[in-house]
């Protein structure tokens, strides 16, 4: 099983390009290729061969084996140059390989006559190699690999050293070797430092391929993409080695951890090993990476026994020290799997005994607390060592030392551990620092914090089945709110809904109490998320009220959170910023960090809807980084981010919003969590004019989140794909995107949603009467029209509410009345409507809204008058903005309008009044002008002169009058002749 492509190595392959370029312009070029067995090495000079040999390369490939030295001389130069004695033509052979001695020699089956004068000499081989180079490279140039150079004889590497020195032909030489040998063969490090010494020398080091690259391997092979987890566990294990990573796969159905080709290649070198090295492998290969000081203690061996072993190890490339010298480790983490895998159970347990006593030991012996690492260390020992007393206890200390650390992912593999073995160590549990409910909560908390949502969820339930609610209420109260809030992750809106609704009213009782604060502020947090922002804020209120009666600023930072957002939603804008302010200077100093993530999230979206876009960036600047100093960049570090990723798109920082979106992706966030980038990746995409990727990320979105179909999530999303569906001409599928939307947000009070939808839908109608009214279909045109008129007039209903403080939502209605207009050019001031929509987005600083609708105002005053100063310096700016963002769709679509108006899109000189210049209009072979073309291919297209004039911003009767003309240079009676003749001719010899 091995990927069909080659994967992650476009650098190296162009670099290799860049070569076959210089050897076929007649140099000489020499590239030493290294890098570990299995990296891909061979799989690099084959795709470089298959390149060459398109470029009309004549290629030669020849491999040195592993048979000893002197056994096989001059054996990969001979197996290159094997195929050029079996050429058919005699004639070609004589010319090419030539008459000398050597030939007999190396290659008897050509019949030819040995030397009579006594052996071939290594410098006759030597000079025949190059002569017979010299010779094919005089036909076409030659490119010539050897590989496994680690492994090439004596002969084989003077001929190497001598072609370097002394070929002057076109000839590309690719030598591979593993780095691995280096060490060991005093050869191959005296062949290489010569060949480098070379000018003519190029060198390749082959890393291990990236997580996302092996991604990529791993999908080509598939057929699919693969899952996150597998990537995970094949890249921990194989470490970026592509080889490595394809057995793995293949063997992930099987039985065995291992394949038994990988087991065997992993293990050769450790089989050279002395006897006394196993137990020093087999401490290693347990304890991964160990110091001196522990494998003499675990080994019980003498110094200078230990040092003979671990020399051997590492001159051997099984072990390797670490920069100082104090500890070993395996050189790659599949040669420990295999060797641990090779041990005896009974000497692995044993093994974990020796060390974990060792530590336990070595802990008692100093002041300093152990570290969490040192204690994670201890657990897996006791664990694999099947002590479950010892393992459970240390477990549970190792996990609330992981949490302190911020490892949240750590320390929920320790509880669940500890969990695992409760009921098989009584004793042990009964001494536990934390009882079996302290431990559910706890890993229910850290599996939520790493982003395993369901997890968290199925150990609240384990750990609500073990409460009496009747007994313990609150109790029962603060699982039942932990247990809303992993569901709004997960995401289930409505689970949510109804366990927040259970814990606030487990929580009613007397006195007032935290648990009813937070079981409050997590029901309004559900409504706000529902888009029910009037009952929200009722909620957050007494949610707020109740934290402040018991003083717990943590829980009322997250009720003026949801006070906040709601009130930006209703338009509120200054109100609910003043709240979202308030409750992050609680959250920092209560160092709450969830609160804060969310709160700074929310900030920062709620400054985007009023405009201040870079005010936004800054909210959210530092977020990634407070999610990860939490451990959880997965989970919280996607949603609170993206605010800021939008308003980077908007604002037209599109670099560094892709790189932050990657960033993000990367982290491989839960499917909700992960909704939020991909939005953004949406318009980004959208807006670059890739609406095939726009699509695809628009579309995962709304899978990731499906669960929740949030308000917030289904009109940002449903909108976009809409706009993406209309610029693909699928207006039946916008519209139904458009219905779906609202219908879904139907029931939310916030007007953002409304108009958002609203107004994707004028703009895909009014993109449908276009295309209709261009084919004569009159039908679908009013069609538009009416489903148009319907979706103003709710955005403006939605308007009434109040958006004066939404900035960009008062832009996104002003664009709607614009796209609106285009429907109904007699009855509405479309160029009026256009400039109201240039002004919002301008006020906003936002370049590609503005540049798209400065196109439409555009074409709409070339509409009004056939042609205006205005017209032309609205579509230079609306062009120059386009260029400057990379919107290769829109720079299209302007410059298209450019031509149809005969407008010059190039900048006027300074001084120069705009307009003043004429466009050029050159003519073609048949005499027809620019503007003549462009006529006849419309023609062609059965526009009768009205329409034409209408494209054109000409008169009709101006087009008339182009149609005669057209008629008399192509010599034609009428326009059925002329189309003809265009379509032809590929529409008047474009």
């Amino acid at each position: 099983m091995s990927s069909p492509v080659l994967v992650g190595r476009e650098r190296e392959r162009e670099h290799l390009r860049r070569v076959l370029e210089r050897a076929a312009g007649g140099e000489m070029v020499l590239v030493t290729v290294g890098g570990d067995p299995g990296i891909g090495k061979t799989r690099l000079v084959q795709d470089l061969a298959g390149t060459a040999a398109g470029l009309g390369f004549r290629v030669l490939t020849g491999g040195c084996l592993d048979v000893g030295e002197g056994t096989l001389p001059f054996g990969p130069i001979v197996e290159a140059l094997r195929p050029l004695g079996a050429e058919a033509d005699e004639q070609w052979r004589s010319q090419v390989l030539g008459r000398s001695p050597a030939l007999a020699t190396l290659f008897p089956g050509l019949g030819l006559v040995p030397d009579a004068h006594g052996a071939t000499g290594e410098g006759q081989v030597i000079e025949m190699v190059r002569g017979i180079l010299d010779r094919l490279a005089a036909r076409q140039p030659v490119l010539l690999v050897i590989e496994d150079a680690h492994w090439a004889d004596a002969s084989t590497r003077h001929v190497l050293l001598y072609l370097v020195r002394n070929l002057r032909a076109p000839v590309c030489l690719v030598v591979t070797y593993r780095l691995e040998e280096l060490q060991e063969r005093y050869p191959l490090r005296l062949l290489l430092s010569e060949l480098h010494r070379s000018s003519r020398c190029e060198r390749i080091i082959l890393d291990p391929l990236t997580r996302s690259e092996l991604g990529e391997l791993l999908g080509t092979i598939l057929g699919h993409p693969a899952a996150g987890a597998t990537i995970n566990e094949i890249m921990d294990r194989a470490e970026g080695n592509p080889f490595y990573a394809e057995e793995l796969l293949a063997a992930r159905d099987s039985a065995t951890r291992l394949p038994g080709e990988l087991r065997g290649l992993l293990l050769a070198r450790v089989e050279q090993l002395p006897r006394d090295a196993r137990p020093v492998l087999g401490a290693v290969a347990a304890g991964t990476r160990l110091s001196h000081e522990l494998l003499a203690a675990v080994t019980a061996y003498d110094e200078e026994r230990l040092s003979e072993c671990l020399l051997a190890a590492v001159q051997h490339h099984v072990l390797v020290a670490d920069a100082d010298g104090t500890s070993y480790g395996f050189r790659h983490a599949l040669v420990r799997e295999a060797v641990y895998d090779d041990m005896l159970p009974g000497e692995r347990h044993r093994m974990h005994a020796r060390l974990a006593t060792i530590l336990v030991n070595r802990a008692q012996s100093v002041t300093a607390a152990p570290s969490a690492a040192e204690l994670g260390q201890l657990a897996f020992h006791w664990y694999r060592a099947r002590d479950w007393p010892h393992a459970l206890l240390a477990s549970v200390q190792a996990g609330l030392a992981a949490e302190a650390a911020a490892a949240p992912s750590s320390a929920e593999r320790h509880y669940e551990r500890a969990l695992e073995l409760w009921d098989d160590a009584p004793e042990a549990a009964a001494g536990s620092t934390l009882d079996r409910g302290a431990l559910l909560r706890r890993a229910a908390e850290t599996a939520h914090l790493s982003g395993d949502y369901a997890r968290g969820i199925a150990l609240i339930g384990e750990a609500l089945a073990d409460v009496d609610a009747d007994a313990e209420p609150l109790r029962a109260s603060s699982l039942l709110e932990f247990l809303g809030y992993c569901r709004i992750a997960g995401p289930d809106s409505e689970g949510a809904a109804q366990a927040y609704a259970a814990a606030v009213d487990a929580a009613r009782v007397e006195p007032v109490n935290p648990e009813l604060a937070r079981a409050l502020t997590g029901m309004s947090l559900v409504q706000s998320g529902q888009g029910h922002y009037q009952d929200a804020i009722g909620t957050a209120e007494e949610g707020r009220r109740a934290a402040v009666q018991v003083s717990a600023p943590a829980t009322e930072a997250r009720a003026l959170t949801v006070l906040g957002w709601s009130l930006c939603n209703l338009g509120r804008v200054a109100e609910g910023l003043a709240h979202l302010e308030r409750a992050q200077l609680l959250a920092s100093a209560e160092e709450d960090i969830p609160t804060l993530l969310w709160t700074r999230g929310q900030l920062a979206a709620g400054l985007l809807a009023s405009g201040r876009a870079a005010a936004a960036i800054d909210a959210a600047a530092d977020v990634l980084d407070l999610a990860r100093s939490l451990g959880a960049a997965a989970a919280y570090g996607p949603y609170s981010a993206t605010p800021g990723i939008e308003a980077m798109i908007l604002l037209g920082d599109w670099a560094a919003a892709k790189q932050l979106i990657g960033q993000l992706l990367d982290l491989e966030p839960p499917g909700g969590a992960a909704a939020f980038p991909r939005m953004a990746s949406g318009l980004l995409c959208l807006w670059q004019g890739e609406a095939a990727a726009a699509r695809a990320d628009l579309a995962q979105a709304l899978r990731d989140s499906e669960q929740s179909l949030v308000p917030e999530l289904v009109s940002v999303a449903h909108a976009r794909l809409a706009r993406v569906a209309a610029a693909e001409r699928r207006f039946d599928e916008a519209r139904e995107l458009v219905r779906d939307g609202l219908r879904l947000c139907a029931g939310s009070d916030g007007a953002a949603h409304l108009i958002r939808l609203a107004a994707a839908g004028v703009y895909a109608e009014a993109e449908r009467a276009r295309a209709a009214a261009a084919r004569h279909r009159g039908k679908e045109v009013a069609s538009a029209a009416a489903t148009a008129s319907e979706l103003i007039s709710r955005a403006r209903s939605a308007a009434y509410a109040g958006i004066a403080e939404l900035a960009v939502t008062s832009a996104e209605l002003a664009t709607a009345e614009a796209d609106w207009a285009r429907l109904r050019p007699d009855q509405s001031d479309e160029v009026a409507r256009w400039r109201d929509a240039v002004g919002h987005w301008d006020a906003l600083c936002f370049p590609y809204p503005a540049a798209h609708a400065r196109w439409r105002l555009s074409h709409a005053l070339l509409s009004r008058s056939g042609s205006s100063a205005e017209a032309s310096q609205e579509l230079r700016s609306a062009l120059a903005a386009a260029s400057a963002l990379g919107a290769r769709a829109l720079a299209q679509q302007i410059r298209e309008l450019g031509t149809r108006a005969l407008v010059d899109l190039e900048p006027v000189p300074s001084g120069e009044p705009a307009g003043a210049r004429e466009p050029t209009t050159p003519r073609t072979p048949a005499g027809l002008t620019a503007r003549e073309r462009q006529v006849l291919e419309l023609l062609a297209e059965g526009l009768t002169n009205r329409r034409i004039a209408k494209t054109l911003f000409i008169t009709e009767k101006t087009a008339s009058v182009h149609v005669t003309h057209i008629l008399a240079k192509l010599q034609v009676t009428n326009r059925s002749e002329a189309g003809a003749i265009a379509r032809g001719h590929g529409k008047a010899s474009r």
